[in-house]
């Protein structure tokens, strides 16, 4: 760097410490009273000013913020309006609650950064959204536009299909549509599921909640008499105009009646559910309903076939592209193994091979397996740790109710995390870091200097200053707030194809809300989660480059619930996948729904 640059730079810093003129954040936060804020937006104009320095330019503290856009695509491309901009206060603090942290939208770093890290890209992962932000671009097959069109013209219908036909995408699409169909009516369409989990999927809530009638024991006329008490309930009913269920696999026959009659009873139609369109999904050869009397399918209801008219089945695999292993998974979930897929099975006992650092995503049945070995691969990384507590809001938090949806969340109410821990992402946020993206946590970070100071060593890579890197000698664990500071992870994914990205992860807000838009509960806490083990239940869904399952674990059960094609379909190849203790003896699949498949219509591409 010349002298001239040099000069230029310190010139930058002193006059900046006293600038009195910086961009306000966008959206109004609510900040302590103690602990004055300054918003991360300024780091648009800082950069621009330390460019300026180096490259020779006087930086005056009483530069005016320019109007015009930032042109250069190696500089920050968005930049508040002018009715945003106002004095910030004189010092640069961060409140003590991370909640209260300005929220960035995601927005490209200067080069100053990439010479520090060695990646072409880093970006800002903010909880804001960003209507700008270029997600992924959705591709239908035939087949799906097909039931969308259905759908979109009214009918009710259900559509199945094998784990990765595009169920959750299609899916998505679907209440995109809807909701466009109905843009000024926020309570027409009513998105359901039959669990917590799969409910928190789709921003929606379970079929119990949205009907009222809570578990649902007690005879369709008491129910009624329940649900016409309940106010919101009853008005739910009466303004649905479309029912969304999704994972309709584990409701039982019964309660489907139940629900349909109860529908029936408080609209005042004879048709089931009273007339509402339904729009059902799931797969019934993974995880059945949960019954006292033993298993009766949704599809085995008395008013299923007068509800639902079409019933379809999805034939396009998206998630692999081995046609063998394909071949195998649907033997598999049909519990009709050949000689020679069992052989196959067998011998991917092996260990995965890889040269990215990160290994495979172990599954297990139960969350108390998948707790212990996070916690063991986590504890056995001797850097520091650092702890991030979720910040839950909404009128039922405090409830036992409230509770149970905040359990349904991916994102943990505590997260910790230490260099080096490998994680997933749980949200979409572009068109290459989508949910399930997997890296590696690489330092800690201030976010008001990130992609700033890393090139006058602000930082180095442990998070502290480069003249102390050595690793302590006993790993702490600590709040992620260092004084006023609050430190966020910076997280290097691998990318399609073996490209890799770091990103600063920032808290994300996720929310439970009724049909109409009334918060139930909410949670923000970072997008991520440790990825070296996840639950079956969990990982339904996803899509993994590399797991490992020991089926002996699934399999002690002593039945068939369709655990075991759950995880062993989330691989996405053979060669990421590893399977211990296969026994073929203990696959099968349920005779009602391999018969009951047979009914299903097809729509080929």
């Amino acid at each position: 760097m010349s002298s001239k640059a040099q000069s230029g730079l310190r010139t930058f810093k002193r006059d900046f410490s006293s600038s009195s003129v910086m961009p306000q954040s966008s959206q109004e936060i609510e900040w302590s009273s103690s602990q004055p804020a300054a918003p991360l937006t300024g780091a648009q104009q800082r950069l621009k000013d330390i460019q300026d320095a180096l490259s020779g330019k006087s930086v005056s503290s009483e530069k005016k913020i320019s109007k015009e856009p930032l042109a250069s695509s190696k500089t920050w491309n968005k930049r508040p309006s002018d009715p945003d901009l106002k004095p910030a206060p004189q010092k640069r603090k961060l409140p003590d609650s991370w909640s209260a942290a300005p929220e960035p939208k995601i927005q490209r770093s200067s080069s100053s950064a990439t010479k520090h890290s060695g990646i072409k890209e880093v970006y800002v992962l903010s909880s804001t959204k960003d209507k700008k932000r270029k997600v992924a671009s959705v591709f239908l097959s035939q087949e799906q536009t097909r039931i969308l069109k259905l759908v979109q013209d009214g009918e009710s219908v259900f559509y199945t299909g094998s784990a990765g036909t595009g169920k959750s995408v299609l899916l998505r699409e679907i209440i995109k549509a809807l909701k466009k169909k109905w843009p000024n009516s926020s309570d027409a369409i009513a998105i359901t599921a039959s669990t917590g989990i799969a409910a928190c999927n789709i921003g929606g809530v379970t079929i119990h909640s949205f009907s009222g009638i809570g578990l649902g024991t007690e005879s369709v006329d008491v129910l009624v008499n329940k649900v016409r008490k309940n106010k919101k309930a009853y008005s739910r009913w009466t303004r649905t105009k479309v029912l969304i269920i999704d994972e309709v696999s584990m409701v039982d026959g019964d309660l489907f009646d139940k629900i349909a009659q109860v529908g029936s009873r408080l609209r005042g139609s004879p048709k089931p559910f009273g007339g509402i369109q339904l729009v059902v999904t799931g797969d019934f050869f993974q995880l059945p309903p949960v019954g006292k009397s033993g298993v009766k399918f949704a599809f085995e209801a008395k008013l299923w076939g007068e509800t639902i008219k079409r019933t379809f089945n999805l034939t396009k695999v998206f998630r692999q592209t081995d046609q063998e292993f394909v071949d195998m998974l649907n033997e598999m979930r049909f519990g009709c193994l050949s000689g020679a897929s069992i052989s196959r099975f067998r011998s991917l006992s092996r260990s995965i091979e890889y040269d990215d650092g990160l290994g495979p995503t172990e599954l297990f049945p139960r969350r108390e397996e998948v707790d212990r070995a996070n916690s063991g691969r986590l504890s056995g990384l001797q850097t520091e740790a650092m702890t991030y507590t979720a910040q839950d809001g909404g009128p039922l938090a405090l409830t036992d109710s409230g509770k149970k949806m905040l359990s349904n969340f991916m994102a943990p109410e505590v997260l910790t995390l230490r260099k080096d821990a490998q994680v997933m992402l749980i949200k979409n946020t572009d068109e290459n870091l989508v949910n399930g993206s997997m890296g590696r946590v690489r330092r800690f970070v201030d976010p008001m200097t990130y992609g700033i100071e890393d090139d006058v060593d602000a930082l180095a890579e442990d998070g502290s200053s480069k003249s102390s890197s050595k690793p302590p000698s006993k790993p702490a664990k600590k709040s992620a707030v260092v004084g006023t500071v609050q430190l966020y992870p910076e997280v290097e994914f691998v990318l399609p194809h073996g490209a890799r990205r770091r990103v600063l992860v920032m808290p994300e807000i996720s929310k439970v809300e009724l049909p109409n838009g009334e918060l139930q509960v909410s949670r923000s806490q970072l997008p991520l989660i440790l990825s070296w083990a996840m639950s079956i239940h969990k990982s339904q869904g996803q899509t993994l480059d590399r797991v490992k399952v020991d089926l002996g674990k699934v399999f002690e059960k002593g039945k068939c619930d369709g655990q075991a094609y759950v995880a062993l379909s989330r691989a996405t190849s053979l060669e990421g996948l590893q399977v211990l203790n296969f026994d073929p003896n203990k696959v099968m699949a349920h005779p009602k729904v391999i018969q009951w498949s047979k009914t299903l219509e097809t729509l080929d591409d």
